[in-house]
């Protein structure tokens, strides 16, 4: 049944790659350009489903830019930090995690800096399980419109030229009220903000994949899940600006997407691990198709590579990968 999920899933993927329009807002005039070539910082604000992601819109943004190093992806994440632990959402004043972690990448003023925002509205009502229960429940979208409009404003307060949000990905046991945080979103862009713009509908194609795309503890995504992740946000940031999708980053989603986790628990569910699921990710970096990757070759974080790069010789070969996938 599965299999035949993730098949239907990855015939549209096609269609996302193309066409995917960025939720509940419109395209405009005064559009920005991020992608001129001009030095830029995508700072990542989130809680533990942004641990991964960031690393791959990483890779996606260098091979955009033949290689280069124009936009560098930085992260400010925490877990379980959604914007009621992360800011006062009755003062507006920043906590902990946001001076240690946040402010000080918004204050570094050597290059504009755009806040991309994987964002929630956990405990924003109450208890964390408390939430929109649908269309109807204005009360709740309202104040939840209000929370993103004081987190946004903070934002750009602190140093932000630009912020970009998206809510939470699907998470089993907390819905419909994870995924009607999206009517929030919808009626905070509605006002229009200045500078402000809608991120990816990330809840959708992960709720279509759940939970062959989350870890064991079925709430966190794995590395197809955060494959899936970084192509919506690399296709919305590409759409805000008017550019073009390119095609290879539907196809690295549809890569990682029919490489199931290698590893499962006793009920068949995906696990933590690497296994030779992402063996087959690694190779994908391996530019002239010789088997083995190069630190010139590899687009992913230096941490990784050295973890697979067990002589420290600076090439991953296949040995190592092997080695590495057991």
């Amino acid at each position: 049944m599965m299999r035949r999920v993730l098949v239907c899933f990855l015939l549209c993927a096609s269609a996302f790659g193309s066409s995917l329009s960025v939720f509940g807002q419109e395209v405009h005039a005064d559009r920005p350009d991020w992608f001129d070539g001009k030095p830029r910082t995508f700072v990542v604000n989130g809680y533990s489903t942004s641990f991964h992601w960031p690393a791959m819109l990483q890779r996606k943004l260098d091979r955009y830019f033949d290689g280069k190093r124009v936009i560098e992806v930085k992260s400010a994440t925490q877990g379980s930090t959604p914007i009621a632990k992360w800011m006062n959402i009755e003062t507006g004043e920043p906590m902990q995690p946001w001076t240690t972690k946040l402010r000080p990448l918004l204050k570094d003023d050597s290059r504009p800096k755009i806040v991309l925002a994987q964002q929630s509205l956990q405990w924003a009502f109450g208890g964390r399980s408390e939430g929109i229960r649908d269309q109807s429940d204005q009360v709740h979208i309202r104040k939840g419109a209000d929370v993103i409009k004081a987190y946004t404003d903070l934002l750009k307060a602190d140093g932000a030229d630009a912020v970009v949000i998206a809510m939470h990905i699907y998470k089993q046991g907390m819905e419909p009220e994870i995924g009607n945080e999206r009517l929030s979103l919808a009626a905070f862009i509605q006002s229009k903000p200045h500078d402000v713009f809608a991120g990816p509908d990330v809840w959708t194609p992960t709720s279509k994949i759940w939970p062959q795309a989350f870890q064991a503890d079925k709430v966190h995504p794995n590395d197809m899940g955060a494959e899936v992740m970084a192509h919506h946000w690399f296709a919305a940031l590409l759409t805000i600006c008017g550019k073009d999708i390119p095609p290879w980053s539907a196809d690295e989603m549809k890569q990682a997407m029919a490489n199931l986790p290698a590893l499962a628990t006793r009920d068949g569910r995906p696990q933590r691990g690497e296994g030779r699921g992402m063996a087959a990710r690694m190779l994908r970096h391996d530019a002239n198709k010789d088997g083995k990757i190069t630190k010139t070759e590899f687009r992913g974080p230096t941490p990784m590579f050295s973890r697979f790069d067990k002589n420290n010789d600076g090439v991953i070969d296949n040995q190592e990968l092997t080695s590495s996938a057991r």
